[in-house]
């Protein structure tokens, strides 16, 4: 905003008037200036909040993005990650400043309570059965794997969160088969902001088998077909460009405008890699390495594939025989790469038969990202460290928090400091139960150098063990922020769901509670932070509803985001998503949006032009892009 121009010029007529009509109360003769650059600067967010119930006035006045945008720049409270292309100074997404405020504080406030609850609750509208889910970083959109009520069609859709006219599928992408392993990030492709999307697929070898369908076949774990498989991963990317003209608050969703945008548009699915083998492929992960976009994935039992996403090479690695041991007594479980050290960190299980004997051994090992093909194409650990002998049924690795990387986001959260531990979850057989370990990087200081960090094995600290016996307990991970909930029966596709917890790890507690407190010169609110939690499990109830549906029709896909407390989970065959968070949010209030509607927003400086704004009236769609694809 040029420094010659009023604040006052970027504020919509109709408020002005209110200002400059002399009314009876004396402070409201003063300038729009004095109260946003002069006042309001020494006020936390319950003044704020209070002067908002004032009247319609201050309502309007409150809700000016600048307000909320210096709470952001002063707040030392975490806030979600925003997408890419978030524009900061954007007047469409002014709405966004006081929601990032709101959801910050009432996580971290909710999360460090002994009995965290549940602070909202949406119900969505999926359209089709859902197979599986992931949200994207800061809970503004959320891919899904689903299928029709006849199990015939299988689609990859995407879904916008959050909007002001109500959370909805804006496109979807047809798939043969049931898509699993569902991943997806924020990514760039062809310098191009983006969303990238990988799953994986089965189909038969030789084609389709009358009366077998390889959909139906559970996705979790090896399986014994009646015909063999051939496994197919496939990656995709959705332009957010194109996405967020599509999920602008000002175009009602169903119009005349919408179709014409969407059908103006390139198919909004974009098909990078699509790779075949006929060995089980487990273990997605999409990353960016040397700034380009990257997917890996295990090909059982002992290989890994790297695929460059712009060049399209792909590059396999065999992990070397322990102890010289048959390629069937090996089976990688699970991996993450590490692209800032250029190393991968994977967990494999070994089976080894002497005398008559069988001795199970789970081996935590650390590789070195090959940067071209190697020889013979076998690598050797450069690190190994042996996880508890237990019997294990899966092994987690968390997924790192993205920062804000926006077009002009501001310096709202710290770019430099260690990076967060990797949390790694094993779910235990005898007994059923949960263990945690946090690996932590390791500092390398160098004179006169800011300091380095890495992970290697070096510091892998065992955190809790917990018994969940006779149930069995799966984990939604977390670096810092998990959900683990227990289910009937693990032979199920959609098990009943008997409770659910939060978890906090030992270590990172008294870490959050020794975070900086906010700037006394310039308060964010009138209250401190509340005492961290000393309890590592704290259930929580879930919507009495919800507990039916859980308990009859079972849970069917379920997903969490950490950075912003959001989980959502489907039920059983119903089409539905429920959105449950554990952080209150502003949403844009009704009045306001017909008011910026009726009203027009423009710019109150002569010879400029004007900006258009409103929200109007909320509309329920359930128009989606479809796109035919011979995938």
């Amino acid at each position: 905003m040029p420094s010659s121009i009023s604040l006052a010029a970027y504020l919509p007529n109709f408020l002005l008037s209110h200002f400059q009509k002399a009314p009876k109360c004396h402070i409201q003769r003063l300038p729009f200036d004095i109260f946003v650059d002069q006042i309001f600067v020494y006020l936390t967010i319950e003044d704020i909040m209070c002067l908002r119930r004032v009247d319609r006035t201050f309502f309007l006045l409150t809700h000016e993005p600048v307000i909320w945008k210096r709470f952001l720049e002063r707040m030392r409270t975490p806030i979600p990650p925003l997408r890419p292309t978030f524009r900061y100074s954007l007047q469409v997404t002014d709405f966004e400043a006081e929601q990032l405020v709101s959801r910050a504080i009432s996580l971290d406030d909710n999360w460090r309570r002994d009995e965290p609850r549940i602070k909202a609750r949406k119900v969505m509208e999926s359209h089709h059965r859902v197979l599986d889910m992931k949200l994207l970083p800061g809970g503004k959109f959320l891919i899904a794997s689903v299928r029709d009520l006849s199990s015939y069609r299988y689609y990859i859709t995407l879904f916008s969160l959050d909007h002001p006219r109500g959370n909805r599928a804006v496109a979807r992408m047809p798939t043969i088969s049931k898509a699993y392993d569902l991943q997806a990030k924020y990514m760039k492709y062809n310098g191009k902001h983006g969303i990238m999307v990988a799953y994986t697929r089965r189909t038969f070898k030789g084609g389709e088998r009358s009366g077998f369908d390889p959909s139906d076949y559970c996705d979790t774990d090896a399986v014994d077909p009646p015909f063999p498989f051939i496994y197919e991963s496939v990656c995709l990317h959705v332009s957010l460009d194109d996405l967020e003209e599509l999920v602008d608050p000002r175009i009602i969703p169903g119009s005349a405008q919408f179709y014409e945008l969407a059908v103006a548009r390139p198919p909004p699915f974009l098909q990078l890699s699509h790779f075949e083998s006929e060995t089980r492929i487990t273990s997605l992960t999409l990353f960016e390495l040397n700034k380009k976009a990257h997917v890996a994935f295990v090909q059982q039992p002992r290989g890994i594939v790297f695929i460059d996403l712009v060049s399209g090479v792909v590059l396999p690695m065999q992990i070397h025989n322990y102890n010289n041991l048959p390629d069937e007594a090996h089976q990688i479980r699970t991996m993450r790469v590490l692209p800032d050290q250029n190393d991968v960190i994977l967990i494999r299980t070994v089976v080894s038969e002497t005398s008559g004997h069988t001795a199970t051994e789970h081996l935590t090992e650390m590789f070195h990202i090959p940067t071209d093909e190697l020889p013979d194409n076998t690598v050797q650990p450069f690190e190994r460290w042996p996880v508890d002998p237990r019997s294990y049924e899966s092994f987690y690795f968390s997924d790192p928090v993205t920062a804000s990387i926006g077009i002009d986001h501001p310096n709202i959260q710290p770019a430099t400091g260690a990076p967060s531990p990797i949390s790694l979850f094993c779910r235990t057989i005898a007994p059923v139960g949960l263990v945690h370990y946090l690996i932590w990087p390791r500092i390398e200081e160098q004179p006169d150098q800011p300091p380095k960090y890495f992970f290697n094995l070096e510091f892998v600290v065992p955190q809790t063990v917990h018994v969940s016996a006779p149930h069995a307990m799966r984990v939604l991970a977390g670096s810092s922020k998990a959900l683990v909930y227990t289910i009937d029966s693990e032979r199920k596709h959609s098990p009943r769901m008997l409770s659910m917890r939060r978890y906090l790890s030992p270590q990172l507690q008294p870490l959050w509670s020794l975070r900086g407190t906010e700037d006394p010169t310039e308060p964010i609110s009138r209250r401190d932070r509340p005492a961290m939690s000393k309890k590592y499990y704290s259930a929580f109830n879930l919507p009495r509803y919800l507990r039916r549906k859980l308990d009859d029709e079972g849970v069917s896909a379920i997903t969490w985001d950490e950075s912003i407390g959001r989980l959502c989970l489907a039920c059983g065959d119903e089409f539905k998503i429920h959105i449950l968070d554990f952080a209150s949010a502003v949403t844009p209030d009704s009045r306001f949006k017909q008011w910026q509607l009726t009203q027009q927003i423009k710019l109150n400086v002569p010879g400029d032009p004007g900006l258009g704004g409103g929200y109007g009236t909320a509309a329920e769609s359930d128009a989606v892009m479809d796109v035919d694809s011979d995938n």
